[in-house]
C-alpha cells in the first residue's frame, strides 16, 4: 500500500497581516515619540544652560562697567537689535551706552563665543547662522560661504530664535530681561510698566525660564 505525503503550505492571513503592521505601527510611533522627547528636552537644557551662562556674563559686565548694557536708546525697539547690542557688549567692542569702541578702548570679552550659536536676518522670522570671526578689535561675521554679514547678528536659542534681552525692563521690574521664546518661538511682549501680576499665556508656557517675561 503505497501511502502518499500531502505538504499543506500555510500563508499569512490578511488579519495576521494587519496585527503585526498595526504592532509595527505602534513601535516606530512610541520609538519616533521618544526620540522627539529626547532631542526636546535635550534643546530646552541647552537653552536654559546659555540663559545662564549670559546672566553670569551679564553680571560680570555690570560688575566691571558699572552698568549692564542698554537697549533704551533712541531707534532701537526690534528685540532683534536689542539682542545685538548684548552681543557686541558682552564682546567688549561696545559701551553699556551701545557707543563702539575704539581699538585701544575695546576691553575684554565677556561671552564665551564657543558656547553659543549666531544667526542673522533681514527679518525677524528666518535666521541663518552666522561665524564670528576674527579678534575683538577686527570682529566680523561670515556666512557659509564666507562672506561677511552686515545684517544684524543676534545670539540665537536651540530654536533658531533671538534671545529677548532689555534693559531696563519697560515692565518696571528691576534688572534686566532675559529669556527663549521656546520651541514656539512665542512670547507675551510688555511695553509698558505692570500694575499687577499679569496672567500666564498659553503662548509663555515654554519659555525658558518659565517666569518671564512676565515674572509671574
Amino acid at each position: 500500500m503505497n501511502s502518499k505525503t500531502i505538504l499543506i503550505r500555510k500563508g499569512f492571513t490578511l488579519i495576521e497581516l494587519l496585527v503585526v503592521i498595526t504592532i509595527i505601527g505602534i513601535l516606530a510611533g512610541i520609538t519616533f515619540s521618544g526620540a522627539n522627547f529626547l532631542f526636546s528636552a535635550k534643546d530646552e537644557k541647552k537653552a536654559s544652560s546659555e540663559v545662564e551662562a549670559l546672566k553670569l556674563a551679564l553680571k560680570q559686565y555690570q560688575a566691571e562697567n558699572g552698568d549692564y548694557p542698554s537697549t533704551d536708546q533712541s531707534g532701537t525697539t526690534a528685540e532683534v537689535e536689542k539682542n545685538e547690542l548684548l552681543l557686541l557688549a558682552l564682546l567688549g567692542i561696545q559701551d553699556s551706552s551701545g557707543t563702539k569702541l575704539k581699538p585701544d578702548e575695546v576691553s575684554r570679552s565677556f561671552l564665551p563665543s564657543d558656547t553659543f550659536s549666531f544667526g542673522f536676518s533681514k527679518n525677524d522670522s528666518e535666521y541663518k547662522f552666522a561665524t564670528m570671526m576674527g579678534a575683538e578689535t577686527a570682529l566680523v561675521f561670515v556666512d557659509d560661504k564666507g562672506g561677511e554679514i552686515r545684517d544684524t547678528v543676534a545670539i540665537i536659542d536651540p530654536w533658531g530664535n533671538p534671545y529677548v534681552y532689555e534693559y531696563p525692563r519697560r515692565d518696571g521690574h528691576t534688572g534686566f530681561l532675559l529669556y527663549s521664546k521656546g520651541p514656539d518661538g512665542q512670547a507675551s511682549i510688555f511695553a509698558d510698566e505692570l500694575t499687577s501680576t499679569p496672567n500666564k499665556k498659553p503662548k509663555d508656557q515654554d519659555n525658558i525660564p518659565g517666569t518671564e517675561p512676565g515674572k509671574w
